[in-house]
Formats: C-alpha cells, sequence, structure tokens
C-alpha cells in the first residue's frame, strides 16, 4: 500500500524549506539570469481577452492563452473553475450547475468530454478516478499566471494522467513578486454568497528567498431547493529561492477542500418542459418511504486535495536548463449517492525530468516523466425506509494489490529555416494497472473499509484481477510559415490517448450477470484482457493576423478517434457490457476575432462549427441501435460567444452574448434539446494610487441577464451505458466584488 509516501512527502517538504531557509548562510546576493531556450520571434498583441501561446521549448504558438481581461469576462465562476475561464474561446462550451464554481463545471471540447482532456499544472498532470479525469476546481485562478489551453494536438512535453483525447489544458502560477504587496477580495451576491480571497507576497527577503501565501473562503446557498454550496476553503502557497546565478528552485503547495450538497438533474422529459421543471430539486423533508432516496441530504459530496510541486533549475550555460519536478498529489472523496456511499482514497508521488537546450539552431525539448500511485476506489449499499438510511452491505469492496506506475519519455526537436518553422516530437506513454482483489461479502459484512478487508466472506476469485500493462507512440508535428510579422501560418499533427476507465461499472455488470458469463467461461478479467487505450489523431490548419485595428485567428481542424469504450452487446452471453468497438470524426472551424475601433474600445467574436459524429452503428441488447452519423451527446453544431469591452476613464463596462445551438442528449439522436441565447454585463470602476491602496477596484456581475431558462449542463455518456440527466441553466444571478492592491 501507500503508506510510504505519507512519510516521503513530508520528507520532500520539510528537506526543501529546510533547503531553502537556510540558503542565505551559504550564498551571496546576485540577481537572476533570465534563461530563454533560443531567441525567437515574439507575437505582441493589444490587451485582449485571448492571445496566442506555446510552450517552453517549442517554436511555434499552437495554444490560446486567457488573458487577465478574459479571465474577468468568465465571471465569479471562472476564479474557481478552470473550465469556466475558457468560456470566451470559441469551439468549447463549459456548463456551470452553480454561478460560484465552486464544485467545477462540465465541457465539451471539439465535442470531447472533461472526462477525456487533460490537465497539467506546472507540467504535472492533474487528474482522479471515480469519476475520472481532471480536477478543475481545485485552484484560485488569481494564483495563476497562465491558464492554457491546446485543442486537439499537444506539444510532446505536457503530461497528462488519465489521457488527453480532445487536448490539454496548461496552468502556472504566479511566482512571488520582487516586492512585498497585498492583494484582497471581497465578493458577495445573490443566494447569500459570499467569497474572501487574499494574497499575500513577501517581496525579496535578505536570503534571496520570496514567497507568497493565499487563501479564500466560498459559500452560498444552493439557487434552488434546499442545502449549500461550500464551504470551499483554499489555500496556496509559493516559495522561490535563488541560490546562485545557475540554480534556483520553487516550492508549490495548494490545498483545497469542498463541501457541498448537490443539485438533481432532470430526465429528459422534464428537460423537453424546462420552464415547468426549472426549479425541480431533490426533496427538503423526509417522507418516510423509499422516495427518501432523493432527500436532498443523501446526496452530498465532501472531498479533500492536496498537491505539492517542487521545481529546481540548473542552467549550466545559456541556452541550456535542466529541471527536476518532485511532486506529491492526494485525494480524499466521500460523496452520498441515494442509496450509496462511495469514496476514493488516491495518492500519487512521481518526478518528471525536463531538459530544454538551444544546439547549433536546433531546438530540443526532452524528458522523463515517472509517477507510482495507489488509486483506491469502494462503494457501500444503504437500505432507506422509514428507519432512515442504514448500512446494507457492500456494492463494490475490493483493494489494489500493489502501486500503479507511468513512464513517459518524450524527444522534440525544432528548427527554423528562414521564414518556415518545423517541430517534430514523439512520446511513449507506458501505464502498468496494479492487480485488484475482490472479496465477497453480505450485510453483516463490517461498514469499516479497512475492518471489511479483514473480515469477510472470502476472497472472489472471479471479481479479482491481475496486473495489467498499456502502452502507446504518440508523435506530434507542427510546420509553420511566417509572411510576415503581421501574419503566420501553421499546420499542427498529434495523436493523443486516452487510458482504460469505467473499471467499476463493468464490474457491477459482470457481478450483476456473473452467471450468464460463467455459462461462457468468462471471467471479469477476460474482458479486461480486450481493453485498449483509446487514441485520437488531431489535425489543425490555422493563422494569425494582427492588424492595428483587428486580429483573426482563424483554424481548421479534423480529428479521427479510435478503439473508444462503447456500451454493446455480446450475443454469446446476452449481456451489454463495455467493448472497444466505436470510432468517431470530428472536423469543424473556428474563429477568433478581435476588433479594435479605438484605443478604449474593443469588440470580440468567437464563432465556431463542430460536427462530431459517430462513424458505426451499435449492436445494443440484441438489436441494431442507429448511431453512424449521429451527433455525439451535448454537441451544438454551433456556438457563438461575443461582446465588447469598453473603458471610459476609470470605468469599464463589458456586455457579452453566448449562442449555443440544439444538442443532443443521447447517442441515438432521440433527445434533442433546444438552442438558447445568454446575455451576461460586467461593469468596473477602478481608482488606481488612492490612500495606501496602489489599486482599489468594484466590480458589479450580471449572469444570465434576462434570465433565460434553458438546459445548461447534459451530463450524457458516450458509450450509452447511463440514461443522460440534463441540470437547468444557472439564473438571473448578481454578483458585486470590492478588491484593493495594497
Amino acid at each position: 500500500m501507500f503508506y510510504k509516501l505519507r512519510h516521503i512527502h513530508k520528507l520532500l517538504v520539510l528537506g526543501l524549506f529546510f533547503l531553502l531557509l537556510s540558503s542565505s548562510f551559504c550564498l551571496g546576493n546576485s540577481e537572476t539570469i533570465p534563461v530563454a531556450a533560443t531567441k525567437l520571434k515574439q507575437i505582441t498583441v493589444k490587451a485582449q481577452p485571448i492571445n496566442p501561446t506555446k510552450q517552453e521549448g517549442d517554436l511555434l504558438y499552437t495554444g490560446s492563452e486567457i488573458t487577465p481581461a478574459g479571465l474577468k469576462l468568465a465571471g465569479i465562476g471562472g476564479l474557481s473553475s478552470v473550465y469556466q475561464a475558457f468560456s470566451i474561446l470559441p469551439g468549447l462550451n463549459p456548463e456551470l450547475t452553480d454561478p460560484t464554481g465552486i464544485g467545477g463545471a462540465e465541457i465539451r471540447l471539439r465535442g470531447i468530454r472533461s472526462m477525456f482532456t487533460g490537465m497539467t499544472v506546472e507540467g504535472i498532470p492533474n487528474y482522479g478516478i471515480m469519476s475520472v479525469g481532471p480536477r478543475d476546481y481545485l485552484y484560485d485562478l488569481e494564483n495563476m499566471a497562465a491558464i492554457k489551453l491546446y485543442r486537439g494536438a499537444t506539444p510532446a512535453a505536457l503530461s497528462s494522467g488519465t489521457g488527453n483525447r480532445g487536448g490539454t489544458i496548461a496552468l502556472n502560477y504566479a511566482r512571488p513578486t520582487d516586492d512585498l504587496a497585498l492583494q484582497l477580495e471581497q465578493s458577495c451576491g445573490s443566494n447569500s454568497l459570499t467569497r474572501s480571497f487574499f494574497r499575500l507576497d513577501s517581496g525579496i527577503l535578505p536570503s534571496q528567498s520570496k514567497f507568497f501565501l493565499s487563501g479564500s473562503y466560498t459559500k452560498a446557498d444552493k439557487w434552488k431547493g434546499a442545502g449549500e454550496v461550500g464551504g470551499r476553503d483554499h489555500l496556496t502557497l509559493g516559495v522561490s529561492q535563488k541560490f546562485s546565478d545557475n540554480l534556483d528552485a520553487e516550492l508549490f503547495y495548494n490545498y483545497n477542500q469542498v463541501d457541498q450538497d448537490l443539485y438533481k438533474g432532470l430526465n429528459y422529459d422534464q428537460a423537453r418542459h424546462i420552464s415547468r421543471h426549472y426549479d425541480d430539486d431533490y426533496l427538503e423533508e423526509l417522507t418516510g418511504t423509499p422516495a427518501d432516496v432523493d432527500y436532498y441530504k443523501y446526496h452530498h459530496s465532501d472531498t479533500k486535495n492536496h498537491d505539492v510541486i517542487t521545481i529546481i533549475n540548473f542552467r549550466p550555460k545559456e541556452n541550456h536548463t535542466f529541471t527536476l519536478k518532485p511532486y506529491y498529489s492526494s485525494e480524499d472523496k466521500k460523496w452520498l449517492d441515494g442509496g450509496a456511499d462511495k469514496y476514493v482514497e488516491a495518492e500519487r508521488f512521481g518526478a518528471k525530468f525536463e531538459y530544454v537546450g538551444d544546439w547549433a539552431g536546433t531546438l530540443v525539448s526532452t524528458g522523463y516523466w515517472y509517477e507510482n500511485h495507489d488509486l483506491e476506489k469502494y462503494i457501500r449499499k444503504n437500505k432507506i425506509n422509514d428507519q432512515g438510511r442504514n448500512y446494507a452491505g457492500w456494492a463494490y469492496l475490493a483493494e489494489n494489490r500493489g502501486d500503479g506506475h507511468i513512464h513517459t519519455p518524450y524527444l522534440q526537436l525544432g528548427r527554423s529555416f528562414g521564414p518556415f518553422s518545423c517541430q517534430a516530437g514523439i512520446k511513449y506513454f507506458s501505464y502498468h494497472e496494479p492487480a485488484s482483489q475482490a472479496y465477497l461479502s453480505d450485510k453483516n459484512t463490517p461498514g469499516s473499509y479497512n475492518q471489511a478487508l479483514d473480515d469477510n466472506l472470502g476472497i472472489d476469485s472471479e471479481m479479482s484481477l491481475k496486473a495489467m500493462n498499456y502502452q502507446k507512440w504518440l508523435p506530434s508535428l507542427s510546420l509553420g510559415y511566417e509572411v510576415s510579422q503581421a501574419l503566420e501560418f501553421y499546420l499542427n499533427y498529434g495523436r493523443n490517448y486516452m487510458r482504460p476507465y469505467a473499471y467499476v461499472p463493468i464490474a457491477m455488470i459482470y457481478s450483476k450477470n456473473r452467471s450468464k458469463f460463467q455459462a461462457t467461461g468468462l471471467s471479469l478479467q477476460d474482458l479486461f484482457d480486450k481493453w485498449k487505450l483509446e487514441t485520437s489523431d488531431n489535425f489543425d490548419l490555422g493563422c494569425r493576423f494582427q492588424h492595428r485595428w483587428f486580429s483573426l485567428a482563424p483554424t481548421i481542424f479534423h480529428a479521427r478517434h479510435q478503439d473508444l469504450l462503447f456500451v454493446a452487446y455480446d450475443d454469446q452471453v446476452g449481456v451489454n457490457y463495455h467493448q472497444n468497438i466505436g470510432d468517431a470524426t470530428i472536423w469543424g472551424a473556428e474563429l477568433e476575432c478581435n476588433i479594435y475601433p479605438t484605443d478604449n474600445l474593443m469588440f470580440y467574436f468567437n464563432p465556431s462549427y463542430t460536427k462530431a459524429t459517430f462513424d458505426d452503428d451499435l449492436d445494443s441488447r440484441g438489436s441494431i441501435l442507429e448511431t453512424d452519423g449521429n451527433d455525439l451527446p451535448d454537441t451544438p453544431r454551433w456556438l457563438l460567444k461575443a461582446g465588447l469591452i469598453y473603458h471610459y476613464k476609470d470605468f469599464t463596462v463589458s456586455p457579452s452574448v453566448k449562442y449555443v445551438d440544439q444538442r443532443y442528449g443521447d447517442i441515438e439522436n432521440q433527445e434533442q434539446v433546444d438552442d438558447y441565447t445568454t446575455v451576461d454585463l460586467m461593469l468596473g470602476y477602478k481608482i488606481k494610487n488612492i490612500w495606501f491602496l496602489q489599486e482599489a477596484n468594484l466590480e458589479i456581475e450580471f449572469t444570465n441577464l434576462f434570465d433565460k431558462k434553458y438546459v445548461g449542463t447534459i451530463k450524457a455518456d458516450d458509450d450509452g451505458f447511463r440514461t443522460s440527466q440534463y441540470y437547468t441553466g444557472v439564473p438571473f444571478t448578481t454578483v458585486c466584488k470590492v478588491s484593493g492592491k495594497f
């Protein structure tokens, strides 16, 4: 098990702190020399919501970065939800279930669910299990200096834990400032919303170290039904230490705890009549009947996350940088889901080694990522009746018999030939899934997980699994041509992946149909032995044009997704279960457009068209589902984000509009959801150098200004396993924020 990591990560943190604090006794004062991997053309643009971006070690700008101006447009939800921060970008549609963003958001990135998107912080993957994928609600985004998105193809240096079939998000912390500074924010708004935030920067200390400490607390009532969203407690610490001109180190610690009552999803019939069911939610009082499974206190989650990243940079000479990034991450999650108690206890420990250097005009980026992890999950059953909610045994009782491992080396080379630029990369992903041992149990088995492992009805050999290994080569290629300093074209290709998931769902299917599988000689292991890594081949063709009065960034994209996990019928067994038999094709176009009529006025216009369709029909329950050519669920063909930012003296006005085309909530395209349009408004007032304040701000945001009633988030499985759930979009909400910088 992972008890050893609990000690290792403590030693790691204590050791680095000791190193940082003691360095002043052996090192003199000196200035840090910023080193660029190579002298490259920089793209200079006006203050706009979106900027082109690239990773260190890349020649070409293949991503989009949200600027501080763009983050403001995301509202209060964009301060806690990474997905919501990208709300202005074309080609994706973040949907919040609550305006605060506390519980995160759902997103479709060019038709691909957020669980199939990668996310990194300082190049270290952020992910979890049950549900699989990134945790977008772990950060206060005021503490991020870079919020980047690479749609489709991903730079080789970015690592993804569970996968990145749709693309990858890259976050970087805002470093401690050289001067002493204090930032305070207080927000309040509809539904008793309150959010308090602070950040204290120490400035450079005599030891040539500096740090920041930041925290926040957020809480609100649910906007419908009974219960609360939050509290959310958050803490971030960053420490930087310079040892010499060639050596420096950094440490970042992030803690997040969220305790929240959940919203109830609607079925399709309710979603069709959204105006009638807009305020439907869980029961506010117990009835003493089985209907109490929908009592709001039986739908609640409590999640704690700890993340520690250390970064050690060594520069032996100019344009050559070696970086080592040890890290530790843990997640403890419990959520009540009606009659089930679901638990996750996850620990991850690893390191990433990186090198970036310029060798005679060739930019070399190479590295190795290793992770060791223990990802435990278990599910407890409860019986709900007039006696309340009481333990009734285990739905899934198993433990890992060893640790999981990830090995990912990569190499990328880039070079410019006059106006032409080329970079090519190769990455090898190797994943070791540890063996697991399942146990038989009944209602008399102890309700404590650790006790149940020692006191049960014996090993369940049919449900136990041996260790499994998955590997995949992931190439990438980017070509660029600079016509002038104002115009460039690029072609981008990359293969992405998604490692196996849905372990618990298929285990539950096997358990419920054990006799049918055994009659054909199939164990649960036989089903998993057929699984493959899902992959996608992604192509982007685009250009960027910058003019004094406007900027344009159109992109045409195409992607093939192979070996997708579908729930399909096995006629030998007579059961539907997950199999890698699906394929999908996605293509479309996106445009990022900014217009600057005057120095104090900017219009933005970001439309996109996405056609994401299945390639084959699906055999389900012995009959054919006609899914060939059908749209992927929750994927509107047309999206439009548009608005303006107008400055008048110290005032700012930012109205915006979003249009979402009709979509489907199921793979058969029988559950059509209407299109909708919403309008938001941001008002701001800024004063500089007043009394002891460097800057003071008053901001008021109006979300869904005309209180449009619409379907927002659709939780729809592309594999057709579960019935889709529809969540109402957030109502008219007002938030006022006062902030100051000292």
